[in-house]
This record gives structure tokens, sequence and C-alpha cells, in this order.
């Protein structure tokens, strides 16, 4: 028996591929671009830490080892000294002209100079002032009327110098109104200790007998 030949239409597929390309992205194209959260400060910091880590490794592996923190002694110290002047020191019981260091060449300078160099003489040469103090220095007018001290037109200075210790001997006021008669500006030099007021007069003229062998002293 011949069964009749039923047409039947074709499957139409285009509702199920609209119906999937309709369908959202998910998945790895949905992660891929899904933004990054940005690094925070903390997680930069860990992994510059973790850099420098490996980098000392690498170094570690070339042979080359890191090294600490080597101490060589104590910083240099700069001197404030900064004038070479001429102070009288003693050798062999006479007056010698030594060259020092300063902070400046103003008398009260040279003065101070001069009893610091008792703590610290060159070869050869000492002072008898080791002991002494320089307790104060003033400069006034030289004239000899003491009613004219501030005299304008009194062209020389007269030093007064206040020393405390023990009685000074004749040396080491040699040593004080020599050095200080090196300035031209001082005409005379007036030396007291502590517990006395009275101010004599010197000039280096009278010490002219503590002269050094060969040499001479200022007036």
């Amino acid at each position: 028996m011949n069964h009749p030949v039923v047409n039947r239409p074709a499957p139409d597929h285009t509702a199920s591929n609209r119906t999937a390309s309709s369908r959202p992205l998910i998945g790895a194209a949905h992660r891929v671009l899904s933004p990054r959260p940005l690094m925070g400060a903390a997680h930069r910091a860990a992994a510059r830490a973790a850099l420098v880590a490996l980098l000392l490794v690498a170094v570690a592996g070339c042979g080359v080892s890191p090294t600490g923190v080597n101490d060589k002694g104590p910083p240099p110290v700069i001197s404030g000294d900064s004038t070479i002047v001429r102070v009288y020191l003693v050798r062999s019981g006479r007056l010698e002209p030594i060259s020092v260091a300063a902070a400046s060449g103003h008398v009260n300078d040279v003065l101070s100079a001069l009893f610091g160099a008792g703590r610290r003489p060159p070869s050869g040469v000492g002072t008898t002032l080791s002991r002494m103090r320089l307790a104060q220095v003033q400069l006034v007018r030289y004239t000899s009327d003491p009613n004219l001290r501030n005299d304008p037109d009194s062209a020389g200075l007269r030093l007064r110098v206040f020393v405390s210790g023990p009685k000074m001997s004749r040396i080491a006021m040699a040593q004080i109104t020599c050095t200080a008669r090196l300035r031209p500006e001082i005409w005379a030099v007036e030396i007291a200790q502590s517990g006395s007021g009275n101010l004599k007069i010197h000039t280096c003229r009278e010490y002219w007998d503590l002269a050094p062998l060969n040499g001479h002293l200022p007036p």
C-alpha cells in the first residue's frame, strides 16, 4: 500500500538564534571587562620591600656581601682660631717670641692666647702663667692726668689687666707687658692681681734685661 507523502515545513532556527544572541555575556568575557581594584599604599610598600629583598639576594649570590656602618672615631673638630699672633713665652729664663693662634688680633684675644699657650706650650719653651687666670681686660685712653682719660686727643691706649692666682713673678709680668706692647696702640700696661686694687704702670723697657739672646724687646 502506498502512503500519501506529507510535506512538513523545515524547522525555523532563527528564533533560537535570536534568543541565544540576546543573552547577556557571562563568564570569561564578563570577567575581562570588569574593572580591577586599585592597589593600596600598603600593597605598594609590601611590593617594594619584596623587590629590595630580591635584589639583596641577587647581590649576595654574586659574591658581594652588604656592609654596615663602620665607626672611624669622633668627627673632626673645627677650631675657631683664625689669626696668628706673637706672644712672649719663656726659654732658659728669658722671653721668647712665639707665634700662636688667636681668635683675632684684638689685644683681649692676644692676651687670652698668651694665657692659653701655657697649657700647650711648644717644645723647648714654657710659661710662668700656667697657674694664673686672666680675669678681666680693660682699655682706657692713655694720659698722665686721670681726669682727662677720655680725651679724644689722646691717641694711645692704656691696658689694664686683672689676673687671679698666686703672686706673679717679675718674668710673669714681663710676659704680659711685653706681649701687650707688641700692639702699637698700647702705650702702657697696668697689672693688678685679685685681692689687690693697686694698679702699677709697666712698660716693656723695664724688662729689657730679659730679652732673648741676640734679640730685643719692644719699648
